[in-house]
C-alpha cells in the first residue's frame, strides 16, 4: 500500500453554488460556511463542532447534497468512521454526478476495509465512479487500484494502475515517481496470457526513460524472449531494440535483433544489425548469419568468404558442427548458381562430408552435369537414388525412364536432355529457395525447352515463380497444365485452388473443391489448411474459418499468411482484438501487401481505442443525474 494522503480533491461550496454567504445562523449556506473554517481540512481544530453545524444545515435543507458531505467529512475526522457512513451515500444519492462526494466515500469506506473486509468492495465502487467523474485524478485511480489489489482483484487493479502511468503524474513516493511505481505494479500483477499487452506497456513505459533500473531491463529481457517463443516476433524486435538503446555495447542484444530479422525475411535490416554486433564482437554465428543475408540478397560472391569464415573457426559443440555442414552446403550452392562448376566440385573434393552429407552429393551431382562429365553424374545419382532418396535431385531422378537415364547408341542425346533437364530444374529450386524468382523462372523455361517435362513438379515451380512476380493469369495457365498431366497432385491442388480464390473472379467452387481434396489427402499440411480456412471465410463460414486457420497457425506459427487470413477472420466476426494480435504478429514480417495491412492494423487500433473509451464510460459512469435541489433559503 502507498502512504495514505488527503486527496487532492477541489473544495467546493455546494451542489447549487453560492454568490454571496449568508450570515442568518439559520440560513444553512452560513451553517455551512461556519462549520468548514471548524473541520481539519479547513484549517480548523474541531471536527465535533463542524459536525454539530452541518447536522442542523442537513435538517434545514435535507436535499443538499453538500451539507450531507460536510457532515460526513466531519464525522471522518472526529473518528466516527461508522456513523460518517449515511450521509456520506446520502450525498451521492441527492446528487450522483458530485465528484468529490464519490471520493469522500470511496475514502470513507477504504478506511473503514481495514478492519470491515466487506467495506472493500463498497470503497471500490465508490471509488470508480469518482475516478468516472474525475480520470485525470491519479491519487483517485491509486486508491482505486490499491483496493482493488486487497480485494484481489488483478484485473481492476491492472486497469487502475495503467491509468495512474498513462497520466504521468508528476509526484513522488519516497523518492520513486508514482508512475514507476504504478508501472511495476503493472508488470508484476499482469502474468497471466490475456494480460500479455497490459504487461508489454508496463515494461516498455518503465524502460522508456534514460536511466531505468537493473530490475526493468531484466523484465525487458524476459519479455523479448518470451514474445519470440510466442511469435510476437515485432514487438519482440521492438524490446530487444529498447534493450540495446540502453545496452549498445552488448553484442548479443544486436545478435537477437538481427535474427528475429532474418526470421521475417527483412534480410537488409538484418545485414545492417550483424554488422553493429559484428564491431563490437566477431565470431562464427555472425559471419553465418551474414552469409544468410547476402545469399538472400542476391548477393552469393560476397556470401562465400563468411562461409569460408565458418568452416576455419573451432568447434565444440553440436551446434557448431550443424553450423559448419550448413556452410559448406551454402558455399557450394553459391559457387554452383554463380556458374563456378569446377571450383565447386574441387571444393566438394576436398571435403571428406561430401559423400556422407546429402546435400553435398546433390550439389556434386549437378556440377559433373553442367561440366558435361556424364558417365561420373549417372555414377553420383545412382548412389545417391539409393542412399538418400528423399533428396531433391535424387527423387527427381526416380521419374527418369531407364531407357532414358542411361545413355545408349540411340538414346545419346535424349540422356544428356534428361540430366541437364535434371540440373536446371534442381537450380530453379534453388534459386527459389532465396528468392530470386526471376532467374528461377529463367531456368524453368529453359528445362522446359531441354526435354519433355515428366510430371508437375517443374510446372509447380514455374507456377510458383509467375505467381511471386505478379503474373496471375499465366500461373494459373501453368498450373491448369499440370492440372491435365496430373489432376489429384495434393500441392498442385491446393496451389491452383488457392489462386483461384485470390483472383476472386468467380470460381469460388471449384476452388474449394480444389482445395478440400488436397486436404483430404494431407490433413496436417500448414499450406493447404490455411487454404481451406481462407476458402471457408470467403464462404462465410466464419466459425469454421477461424477453427481451420487456428489450426493452421498452431502447425506453423512463423507464417505471416495464416495470422493475415486468421486476423481477417476474427475481425469479421467483430473481435477486434484478437484480430490486432493476429496482424501484428503478421507485420513482423515482409511481405508484398505489408504497407496495406499496415493502415488496416493503424485504423483497427484507433476503433479499438474508441471502443474502449466508450465502454469504460459506460461500465463506469454514475447512475443518472438527479435533478438539481437548490438548498432551502432560511427565513430574512
Amino acid at each position: 500500500m502507498l502512504p495514505l494522503k488527503c486527496l487532492a480533491i477541489p473544495l467546493l461550496l455546494c451542489s447549487s453554488g453560492f454568490i454571496l454567504p449568508a450570515q442568518s445562523s439559520d440560513d444553512p449556506r452560513s451553517l455551512i460556511l461556519q462549520g468548514r473554517a471548524l473541520q481539519r481540512r479547513g484549517g480548523g481544530d474541531d471536527p465535533a463542532g463542524a459536525a454539530a453545524l452541518f447536522r442542523k444545515a442537513t435538517t434545514l435543507s435535507p436535499q443538499s447534497a453538500e451539507a450531507h458531505l460536510r457532515l460526513s467529512e466531519a464525522l471522518m475526522e472526529s473518528g466516527s468512521l461508522e456513523a460518517a457512513v449515511e450521509p456520506g451515500t446520502r450525498a451521492t444519492e441527492l446528487d450522483s454526478t458530485h465528484a468529490e462526494a464519490w471520493a469522500h466515500l470511496g475514502m470513507l469506506h477504504y478506511l473503514r476495509g481495514r478492519k470491515l473486509p466487506e467495506a472493500q468492495i463498497l470503497a471500490q465502487r465508490a471509488l470508480q465512479k469518482a475516478a468516472a467523474l474525475m480520470p485525470s485524478d491519479a491519487e483517485l485511480w491509486t486508491r482505486l487500484a490499491e483496493v482493488a489489489e486487497t480485494r484481489k482483484d488483478d484485473a481492476a487493479a491492472i486497469k487502475a494502475w495503467i491509468r495512474v502511468g498513462r497520466l504521468h503524474p508528476p509526484f513522488s513516493i519516497q523518492g520513486k515517481s508514482l508512475g514507476e511505481i504504478a508501472w511495476g505494479r503493472v508488470a508484476a500483477l499482469a502474468s497471466g496470457p490475456t494480460q500479455y499487452e497490459a504487461r508489454r506497456e508496463a515494461v516498455l513505459a518503465l524502460c522508456q526513460g534514460k536511466y531505468p533500473d537493473a530490475p526493468s531491463l531484466r523484465l525487458l529481457e524476459d519479455l523479448a524472449r518470451e514474445q519470440v517463443e510466442k511469435g510476437f516476433l515485432g514487438h519482440a524486435e521492438e524490446s530487444f531494440s529498447l534493450l540495446g538503446r540502453h545496452l549498445p555495447k552488448e553484442p548479443a542484444v544486436w545478435d537477437n535483433i538481427a535474427i528475429i530479422q532474418l526470421r521475417t525475411t527483412r534480410f537488409q535490416d538484418a545485414l545492417d544489425t550483424l554488422k553493429r554486433a559484428e564491431e563490437l564482437r566477431a565470431n562464427p554465428r555472425g559471419d553465418y548469419y551474414t552469409g544468410l543475408c547476402l545469399m538472400n540478397l542476391g548477393r552469393f560472391e560476397e556470401s562465400e568468404p563468411r562461409w569460408k569464415a565458418v568452416l576455419k573457426a573451432s568447434r565444440f559443440t553440436k551446434e557448431d558442427e550443424q553450423l559448419a555442414a550448413n556452410a559448406r552446403a551454402l558455399l557450394a550452392t553459391s559457387l554452383l548458381l554463380r556458374g563456378q562448376a569446377q571450383e565447386m566440385l574441387a571444393t566438394l573434393k576436398s571435403w571428406a562430408e561430401t559423400n556422407t552429407q546429402p546435400e553435398l552429393l546433390a550439389l556434386q551431382a549437378q556440377g559433373l552435369i553442367q561440366t558435361k562429365a556424364w558417365k561420373q553424374a549417372r555414377q553420383v545419382l545412382r548412389d545417391g537414388m539409393a542412399r538418400f532418396p528423399g533428396q531433391g535431385i535424387f527423387q527427381l531422378a526416380k521419374a527418369i525412364p531407364a531407357d532414358r537415364f542411361d545413355e545408349s547408341l540411340f538414346a545419346h542425346k535424349d540422356s544428356r536432355n534428361a540430366l541437364q533437364q535434371l540440373d536446371l530444374e534442381s537450380m530453379a529450386g534453388q534459386l527459389s529457395e532465396f528468392r530470386r524468382w526471376d532467374r528461377c523462372l529463367e531456368f524453368a523455361l529453359q528445362a522446359r525447352k531441354t526435354a519433355p517435362v515428366r510430371d508437375v513438379e517443374l510446372l509447380l515451380l514455374q507456377g510458383s515463380a509467375l505467381q511471386e512476380l505478379g503474373r496471375m493469369k499465366e500461373a494459373v495457365q501453368i498450373l491448369r497444365e499440370g492440372q491435365r498431366m496430373n489432376p489429384g497432385h495434393p500441392t498442385l491442388q491446393n496451389n491452383l485452388g488457392y489462386l483461384l480464390l485470390e483472383m476472386d473472379d468467380g470460381q469460388l467452387q471449384e476452388a474449394s473443391a480444389l482445395i478440400e481434396a488436397s486436404l483430404k489427402q494431407e490433413p496436417k499440411n500448414g499450406n493447404t489448411m490455411d487454404s481451406w480456412g481462407w476458402a471457408l471465410f470467403k464462404q462465410g463460414r466464419l466459425k469454421e474459418s477461424e477453427e481451420v486457420l487456428r489450426k493452421a497457425s498452431e502447425i506453423s506459427p512463423f507464417s505471416p499468411e495464416i495470422r493475415k487470413h486468421l486476423g481477417e477472420t476474427l475481425l469479421s466476426l467483430g473481435r477486434f482484438e484478437e484480430a490486432l494480435e493476429q496482424w501484428e504478429r503478421a507485420l513482423a514480417y515482409a511481405f508484398p501487401d505489408r504497407k496495406t495491412l499496415e493502415n488496416r492494423a493503424r485504423e483497427l487500433r484507433t476503433r479499438i481505442a474508441k471502443n474502449r473509451h466508450d465502454a469504460s464510460l459506460s461500465n463506469e459512469e454514475p447512475p443518472p443525474v438527479a435533478p438539481e435541489l437548490e438548498l432551502e433559503e432560511g427565513p430574512e
